[in-house]
């Protein structure tokens, strides 16, 4: 029970504790906000909508979940972001259920506290997005599923299935073929394909079946267009093709990896090692199959043509159920893996790496001063983020035979850590939410007036004024929305569509980026007043 509290206090701090103060960011926070708010109004909880406009890329349960969220706490970044939160926290808590079935309560509470402590774990839980909902579905499908087979507790084969027909409703096809993929691994490294076998379950198959299977032939039935553009665009060409935009080289999440399991990315050389020693006594079946779960997330996602950070969040829970049970000792005894020559010298590999870190970025900002002056709006937690990373290990160095002072040593310097990438996160969202441009148009609305984006989107700002927004000369994401939604007509093409809707209306809110402000001001003979200025322009009024 102290364990399970110790872990509730660490998760109030990192993932509730001023959880509504930043901003909702675009585009990811201010799509799905957007979204779930539309779906509260239409009441049209099959169709997910955007901008009035069909929405198809993703299923919807998290869409249903921040929608009741908001209807119940109000139109608030704590509604928006409180689902993504619980998820992390829900996560936290099956490592160390998992943790305490595989290895024993200690190894269990360490494994669950380098997951909600490494940074990417700590971001991913205070936004509003998809991942750490799939991440938290995932993990208990997986891990449920796992234990039933290694430990003969079948009963647990149904929850499993039932994680992952949320994980289906979710994001897609992912939450199928990721598991699919880790136990076809884990039966080829045994060379046991009954594993497979074994993994069938009655219940459980009637359970995704009737879990997962209803909103997908429902939204098929309203929607014919949907089958072809979700299955085969939005999963199969987003993998193979670059058609999305988003491509990154191959070794990319190698790089997002090492940066989201930080502080904790420092022992993982070490925590691996452990596992594989011929020496270890740490349970070789339990090893291999976290080593594949990590690894063929990792290699699955670097595969695919499109990548985005987030996506490789649900390799961390396997990587800190290893880092818990190296942390823990191995079996060897509670609290001698902290002890231990691998640590020692790990930990002094991280303080120089630390140092030079540091020392890096002062040479940087004197050297390249401009250059990194975009970035001065985080100032100074940057360069106290690196100064942590460097007093962590030494410290606990200092603490040489008193594991239990090391690991509250390393804790601490985990917690500080994230508490200044949360302050960074906040003065990140000043830059990127349309929360300030939302209150001056709410300030000065009358009944009959527009919004209206020039070539740009902001769906936090329709998230906090609630208006629709009208659209010059872009549609991105929208694209296939408005093709196959009729009878909306945001969308204008031509420069007199824009005239007519400006002379139509008392008085129009134009979102314009600077370099598209001359263009604007040839446009119309009117004057403009500048009301604000955001990140890469103005919003205008005309008189």
């Amino acid at each position: 029970m102290g364990a399970v509290l110790l872990l509730l206090a660490l998760a109030a701090g990192l993932l509730f504790f001023r959880l509504g103060v930043p901003g909702l960011m675009d585009p990811d926070e201010g799509r799905y906000a957007e979204i779930a708010r539309e779906m509260w109004v239409s009441a049209d909880w099959i169709t997910p909508h955007l901008n009035q406009v069909k929405y198809l890329e993703k299923p919807p349960l998290v869409y249903w979940l921040t929608s009741l969220s908001l209807a119940a706490l109000g139109k608030t970044e704590t509604a928006a972001r409180l689902v993504p939160a619980l998820c992390a926290l829900g996560g936290t808590l099956a490592v160390y259920g998992f943790g305490r079935v595989m290895f024993n309560p200690q190894a269990a509470l360490m494994a669950a506290a380098v997951l909600l402590t490494s940074v990417g774990y700590v971001i991913m839980g205070r936004l509003l997005t998809l991942d750490m909902p799939l991440t938290c579905f995932l993990t208990l499908g997986v891990g449920l599923a796992y234990l039933a087979l290694s430990r003969d507790r079948r009963a647990y084969l149904p929850w499993a299935y039932l994680s992952l027909a949320l994980a289906l409703l979710t994001k897609g096809l992912v939450a199928l073929v990721l598991p699919g993929l880790i136990f076809g691994a884990w039966a080829l490294a045994r060379r046991d394909w009954q594993i497979l076998l074994r993994l069938w379950d009655f219940r459980g198959s009637l359970i995704l079946l009737l879990v997962g299977l209803p909103w997908f032939v429902l939204v098929s039935i309203d929607n014919p267009e949907f089958l072809k553009y979700f299955f085969f665009q939005e999963h199969v060409e987003r993998y193979l093709t670059s058609y999305s935009h988003h491509g990154e080289p191959g070794y990319y999440f190698v790089g997002i990896l090492t940066v989201g399991l930080l502080p904790w990315t420092f022992l993982l050389p070490w925590g691996l090692g452990q596992g594989l020693s011929p020496k270890s006594p740490i349970d070789r079946q339990d090893t291999l199959f976290l080593g594949l779960w990590a690894g063929v997330v990792l290699l699955f996602f670097s595969l695919s043509r499109a990548k985005l950070a987030p996506y490789i969040l649900p390799a961390l829970p396997p990587l800190a159920l290893l880092l818990g049970r190296a942390v823990d000792g191995g079996g060897q005894g509670p609290g001698l893996g902290l002890n231990s020559r691998g640590i020692n010298w790990s930990l002094l590999l991280w303080l120089g790496l630390g140092l030079a870190m540091v020392l890096i970025f002062l040479a940087l900002m004197a050297s390249w001063s401009q250059k990194l002056s975009k970035l001065d709006f985080l100032s100074p937690y940057p360069l106290i983020g690196l100064i942590i990373l460097a007093v962590t290990p030494a410290l606990t160095l200092a603490c040489r035979g008193w594991p239990r002072a090391r690991w509250v040593m390393l804790l601490i310097g985990a917690v500080a850590l994230n508490s200044t990438v949360i302050l960074g996160m906040e003065r990140v969202a000043g830059q990127r939410s349309g929360r300030a441009l939302a209150q001056v148009i709410n300030a000065n609305w009358q009944p009959g007036e527009a919004l209206i984006g020039y070539r740009v989107y902001l769906q936090s700002l329709e998230f906090y004024t609630g208006q629709d927004f009208f659209l010059y000369n872009i549609k991105g994401e929208l694209k296939f929305g408005s093709q196959h939604t009729p009878g909306v007509d945001l969308f204008l093409e031509q420069p007199a569509a824009l005239r007519k809707l400006v002379q139509q209306r008392p008085r129009v809110y134009l979102l314009v980026q600077d370099e598209d402000w001359p263009e604007v001001q040839n446009l119309f003979p009117q004057q403009f007043q500048v009301l604000s200025v955001w990140r890469k322009g103005l919003l205008v009024a005309n008189q």
